[in-house]
C-alpha cells in the first residue's frame, strides 16, 4: 500500500514539473513573440516580422495546450494578424504564415471565423502564392464558404493551384467530404480530372484506388 502511495506520489510530482515547465514556456512565447506582435508590430521592420510570424506559426502548429487556449483563440489577436497582412500585402511570406497559423487557430483553439477573417482569406485566393494554403483551409471548413457565390467555380480551379501535385489531393479532400452536396452539372467534369490526373501520373496504388472510388460514387450519385 505504502509502496502504491509513493508511485502514485512520483507520478504526481512529475506531472506537477511537466506543468511548471509548460508554463515557463507559454509565458516565454509570449513574452518574446506573441505580445510583440499584438502590441508592438508597427516597430518591427518587415524581415523582422517575417520572423516573427514565424515563430507565432510554429507556436499555433505545436502540440495543442490548454495554457495556449485562451490567447490562441482571441479574435483581437487575430485581427492584428489580418492589419500586419493588409500592410505588408505585397510579402508572400508573411501572407502565407497569416492563412496557415489562423488555420491552426481555428483547427486547434476554436478561434471564430469572423466576417474579417472570411474576407481576408477571399482576397488571398487571388495571390498565386498564398492561394494554395488558403485551398486547404476552404477545403476543410467548406461550410463556413457557403454564402461566396463563387465556391465552386473556386473548388474546380484547385486542381491548377501550384504545387498541382498536392492541389489533387485537395480538391479529392473537398469532393470526398462533400459529396452529397456535389453540384450535378459539375460531376462529369469532376470525373474527367480524376480519370485524366490516374492515366496521365504514376500514382501509387493506393491513391489510384482512392480517386477510382470517389469516380464511381459520382457515377453513382
Amino acid at each position: 500500500m505504502k509502496r502504491k502511495y509513493f508511485k502514485e506520489f512520483e507520478r504526481l510530482r512529475n506531472l506537477d514539473r511537466y506543468c511548471e515547465k509548460s508554463i515557463a514556456n507559454h509565458e516565454k512565447e509570449v513574452t518574446e513573440v506573441i505580445s510583440p506582435l499584438y502590441h508592438n508590430w508597427k516597430n518591427f521592420a518587415e524581415n523582422e516580422l517575417e520572423i516573427l510570424l514565424k515563430k507565432f506559426g510554429n507556436i499555433c502548429r505545436n502540440e495543442t495546450s490548454v495554457f495556449r487556449e485562451a490567447i490562441l483563440s482571441d479574435n483581437d489577436l487575430a485581427e492584428t494578424l489580418l492589419k500586419i497582412g493588409d500592410t505588408f500585402h505585397e510579402n508572400n511570406k508573411i501572407l502565407i504564415q497569416i492563412v496557415s497559423s489562423i488555420h491552426d487557430m481555428h483547427a486547434r483553439y476554436k478561434l471564430e471565423i469572423t466576417n474579417k477573417i472570411y474576407q481576408f482569406f477571399i482576397k488571398q485566393t487571388q495571390n498565386k502564392k498564398v492561394n494554395f494554403f488558403v485551398s486547404i483551409f476552404i477545403a476543410t471548413y467548406l461550410s463556413l464558404f457557403t454564402n461566396y457565390e463563387h465556391i465552386w467555380k473556386y473548388i474546380m480551379s484547385m486542381p491548377d493551384i501550384s504545387p498541382k501535385k498536392k492541389s489533387i489531393d485537395t480538391f479529392y479532400t473537398v469532393i470526398n467530404n462533400n459529396i452529397d452536396i456535389v453540384p450535378c452539372e459539375l460531376k462529369t467534369e469532376i470525373i474527367k480530372v480524376f480519370e485524366n490526373y490516374i492515366n496521365k501520373t504514376s500514382l501509387h496504388p493506393y491513391i489510384v484506388t482512392q480517386y477510382s472510388t470517389l469516380i464511381q460514387k459520382l457515377k453513382e450519385k
